[in-house]
């Protein structure tokens, strides 16, 4: 049936049929439906079709991947076979016929699939360097999985020069034997001028950059910068109590505090107060909506992309220090072994007494640094239920990876002036377990309440990758576990803390594990090992957390027995979570893109300097290496490996050397310096040093 003939067989009336039109829209785009011929609407499985994001290979090729999750593996297409989409955007796909492999496993056999239908656009507007040769003039993007140059005539030009960074916008899409057509619309300068990078990285993976003119005049119109006395009417009143905010030295916006009391007995009373921002950002209002569209702030070395406006973001919303502020309450009451006995939720009003960054609580916690007696009483008690909690969460099975991080300081211009490890200390620990327990407690709060919901859920391992993971476990330990068995895997991660092939280690876990993702529907977190998990404590920078806080405003005003509200969440929260899982995803890839864009910059001028590495993977065509100070990864290419003759050995994931029986293997620590750095590629290649 075409749209027309679903609304009357459904009796929509004429009023509710553009909204209708618009429902299926979002359920094509779920990858519910599909429309075919004549716009009739069928089933996809039924007409051989599928929904999903095209996820495209630098070399030519790609990969859709649907939309609705767990309906069959990511389906290979081919160049040839991708008809005007490009990567990023939302497709149908013609299934090739069927083939039978190791479940869950890209593979091309079979042929390839064929695009039939692009629902929606990624790259209107994409980011690259302008290039000028004899004949044309063209940009190369800076996304590789864009791999065709878009063509520009020299009236569209804009007046670039080559080597500038531009901005340009697609007037006409690739053709199997056409490249796409566009016009620069902003030239932003030489690739190596200060923010050019940032604004780079921002239009590559479609970041909002800048909010539009509507909802920064409804945020300066609406939102206040001070609040009125009757807002505190109904909340409990909590601004006499001992309540810190904990974050880093250079946080952009604070929207958790916490409380602490020690019981008789020697049980706690745990309070989590999280910025109330349902209170100020109303349903469907253009901050809502622009937020929505966001779905999470994105942060940069210096800078922050934000998800709300600065009015609320860094003003009526950030729990600054001395300031009342309204909040959300998640009370909770634990034995003195951890074992929660009680919570409440509740909508309440505080004051911070201590702003504290994590260096700072650590420093008092060890002796190092004077505060309050109630200050230093609240940490030492909160560090004694963070450590029981922690330790509670290892032994039901949670998995705790050690993976580095580094924290990159850059000046005003935007240059990197330093790099330091990122260390997690006892004061992370304090709010990384405070925060996981408020999350539980909400969405089993949400689930007793039989409340729609968007959950944070993390699938179980593919038994594939999990089991590859425990062959070559075995290969460079020599144990062999049930890596099902989390508290095995937990195991291991202890002991092999420390060792050289830790980093490794931990890497090929996490690929082994799946993406923990938003959905509606409940199902558990394997790597938290919790039934029940949901976002609830950074309403600021997440919108799923804005979700679950206006649901709980709804519930609490009983406004949640509607029917036709409970009609409206449930039809909207598959597509949210889908939605807000992609541009987790999406702000997660542009922070680790601009963070080793930097780097390589960082880096340009140390040729000479010899840095200490750990080899992390291994090809027949060479060593892949991440430098230890700085985690960036580069290849140390085969032919530059001349003290011997190597040749690949994948069960012991190493190169050996055929006439000195040398071993490369994943794990090992080299030496290594830089050969060259492709910045356009944004690629870098060593060579080891003996």
């Amino acid at each position: 049936m075409n749209a027309i003939e679903l609304a009357e067989h459904f009796e929509i009336q004429d009023s509710e049929y553009k909204e209708f039109c618009d429902f299926l829209r979002s359920l094509e785009l779920q990858g519910e439906i599909v429309q075919i011929k004549d716009r009739q609407y069928a089933l996809p499985a039924k007409v051989r079709l599928l929904v999903g994001t095209l996820d495209c290979n630098p070399r030519g090729f790609g990969f859709v991947v649907p939309r609705k999750e767990g309906v069959m593996p990511d389906v290979y297409v081919d160049e040839e076979n991708m008809a005007t989409a490009m990567h990023g955007d939302i497709v149908v796909v013609r299934l090739p016929e069927p083939v039978h492999g190791r479940r869950g496993k890209r593979k091309r056999k079979g042929g390839s699939g064929q695009i039939v239908n692009v629902l929606k656009r990624a790259n209107e507007a994409l980011i690259g360097m302008f290039e000028r040769s004899r004949k044309l003039c063209y940009v190369v993007p800076d996304n590789s999985r864009l791999f065709k140059d878009v063509y520009v005539s020299e009236d569209d030009s804009g007046g670039a020069k080559s080597g500038d960074k531009v901005i340009v916008k697609v007037v006409q899409w690739p053709s199997r034997h056409l490249n796409p057509e566009g016009v620069v619309t902003e030239v932003l300068g030489p690739d190596s001028a200060p923010g050019v990078d940032s604004l780079s990285v921002a239009y590559q993976f479609n970041l909002p950059y800048r909010f539009n003119t509507e909802t920064l005049d409804e945020a300066e119109k609406t939102i206040p910068h001070l609040i009125i006395k009757q807002e505190y009417t109904g909340r409990l009143d909590l601004r006499n109590k001992v309540i810190i905010t904990i974050d880093p030295e250079d946080a952009k916006d604070f929207d958790d505090a916490i409380s602490m009391e020690k019981l008789d007995g020697g049980g706690y009373l745990l309070g989590v107060h999280i910025a109330d921002v349902s209170h100020y950002v109303r349903p469907d209002s253009s901050i809502d909506t622009e937020a929505r569209n966001r779905g999470t702030s994105v942060y940069f070395p210096g800078e922050v992309i934000p998800m709300l406006p600065e009015q609320l973001s860094n003003d009526i919303c950030s729990l600054k220090e001395g300031v009342d502020r309204l909040t959300k309450t998640a009370f909770m009451t634990f034995d003195s072994k951890g074992v929660l006995v009680k919570y409440e939720i509740k909508h309440s009003v505080i004051n911070v007494k201590k702003r504290l960054n994590y260096n700072q609580a650590t420093r008092i916690l060890e002796g190092d640094e004077d505060a309050e007696n109630n200050v230093k009483e609240l940490l030492n008690d909160a560090a004694g239920l963070a450590n029981i909690l922690f330790e509670n969460r290892l032994k039901r099975g949670a998995l705790e990876l050690d993976l580095p991080e580094v924290s990159v300081h850059v000046d005003k211009n935007g240059r990197v002036t330093g790099v330091k490890r990122f260390e997690k200390r006892i004061s992370h620990r304090v709010i990384e377990e405070f925060m996981l327990s408020a999350n539980e407690v909400v969405a089993r709060f949400l689930q007793e309440k039989k409340m729609p919901g968007i959950f944070r859920v993390h699938p179980m391992p593919d038994e594939d990758e999990i089991l590859d993971f425990a062959t070559f476990i075995k290969g460079i330990e020599g144990v062999q576990i049930d890596p099902f068995n989390t508290r095995q895997v937990q195991q291991l991660l202890k002991d092999v803390r420390g060792k050289p092939e830790a980093y490794v280690v931990n890497l090929l876990l996490l690929k082994s594990l799946k993406q923990a993702v938003y959905s509606a529907t409940q199902t558990p977190h394997f790597a938290l090992a919790l039934e029940h998990y949901t976002h609830f404590t950074s309403p600021i920078r997440r919108y799923p957390d804005l979700i679950v806080h206006r649901l709980l405003d709804q519930y609490f005003s009983k406004e949640l027995i509607s029917d036709s509200l409970r009609s409206y969440w449930q039809s909207n929260l598959p597509e949210w979570a889908i939605h807000c899982s992609f541009t987790e995803r999406r702000a997660d890839d542009a922070e680790r893109e601009i963070i080793k864009l930097k780097l390589l910059r960082f880096l340009e001028n140390r040729t000479e300097d010899v840095f200490d590495a750990v080899i992390a993977g291994v090809q027949e065509y060479g060593l892949f290496v991440q430098l230890n100070e700085y985690l960036v990864e580069g290849l140390i290419h085969i032919r530059t490996l001349t003290d011997d003759f190597y040749s690949m050995d994948r069960r012991r994931l190493a190169l050996i050397g055929s006439r000195r029986h040398k071993v490369l293997r994943v794990g090992d620590c080299i030496k290594v310096k830089i050969d060259k750095i492709d910045m356009l590629k944004r690629e870098v290649d060593f060579v080891r040093v003996s």
